[in-house]
């Protein structure tokens, strides 16, 4: 029997500090050689785009494929999950807030293991669809002082702020401008739908870890130049889809003022096998663009608190 999940099944059956744990297990069962990534595959009409995307949880049994289009500026995600030994489908469900939980989650676990273990203070750049659940995901890791948010609408920010305060039972403050927000912070998370950079390089303090967690397209920019050659280290969620979506990555790669033998994978951190940061003066970059893999983690974490819950529609598949 299938089980079939609705958003709103999902809001209610998952919480954000399982979504972490199940992101960070992944990360290290990937780095252990234990997962596979599908990178994201698109086609783009004439009326808007579908993307594909996917991968294999060896450690769990299960394979699955996300597949979600955007029209008209709209998106809508679905995930597929399959078991690996008889080829059933054990969970077809929507994903837009799965992927909300997902991309919080990833962050997260970025920042757990390439941000200074004193990292307190953090700015946000974007208060969009997904900024709330950046902020969430970053409680569940580190016990945070201080939270700035800026986005090019006061009004937008504002509200955001003060949303988000509400939620979090932590002051949110809207900064006037990117620099006020980023400047002194230990984290910045850049999530902002944007072409141009939003974070210069020169804002940055020493020891501060820059998640760049935004578009996804080689053409878009969110920091500067600066940004990365002041960058101690680079890191990538998948350095198979950096080329064609990490926007900063190719624009500096072209330049000769990066390349790409200087990346290196998150997973491989987690899993332990490298050094996130080697002291707390470093300033350490890292572009998420998410990844297949993750999302098949997340279903099946969805999956299993259904099944645990009796939660969704079950058919014959």
């Amino acid at each position: 029997m299938a089980i079939f999940l609705r958003d709103e099944e999902v809001r209610e059956l998952l919480t954000m500090e399982d979504m972490v744990a199940a992101i960070e297990s992944m990360q290290k069962h990937f780095g252990q050689g234990q997962a596979f990534n599908l990178p994201r595959r698109k086609i783009i009409a004439t009326g808007g785009m579908l993307a594909v995307m996917g991968g294999g949880l060896f450690y769990d049994g299960v394979l699955g494929v996300k597949t979600y289009t955007v029209v008209k500026g709209k998106y809508s995600f679905q995930v597929s999950l399959y078991d690996a030994d008889s080829g059933k489908l054990l969970c077809y469900t929507q994903a837009n807030r799965l992927g909300q939980l997902r991309t919080g989650a990833t962050t997260a676990v970025a920042v757990k293991y390439l941000a200074k273990q004193d990292a307190a203070r953090v700015a946000i750049i974007g208060t969009g669809y997904q900024a709330p659940t950046q902020l969430e995901a970053l409680t569940k890791v580190r016990k945070l002082a201080a939270i700035k948010a800026f986005s090019r609408n006061a009004q937008n920010r504002q509200a955001f702020a003060r949303t988000m305060s509400d939620s979090l039972g932590l002051e949110v403050d809207p900064a006037a401008s990117g620099e006020a927000a980023v400047r002194d912070s230990d984290v910045v998370i850049c999530i902002a739908a944007t072409m141009e950079p939003v974070v210069q390089g020169a804002w940055l303090s020493q020891g501060t870890t820059l998640i760049a967690a935004g578009p996804t397209t080689w053409r878009a920019r969110e920091v500067d130049d600066a940004a990365l050659t002041r960058a101690d280290k680079l890191f990538v969620d998948s350095a198979e889809q950096a080329p064609a979506e990490a926007g900063d990555l190719a624009s500096a790669a072209d330049r000769g003022l990066a390349q790409w033998s200087q990346l290196q994978e998150l997973r491989q951190v987690v899993a332990g096998n490298i050094k996130g940061r080697d002291n707390a003066r470093q300033i350490i970059y890292a572009k998420l663009m998410g990844t297949g893999v993750a999302d098949v983690a997340a279903a099946k974490l969805a999956y299993d608190r259904a099944k645990a819950a009796g939660a969704g529609v079950e058919m014959e598949w």
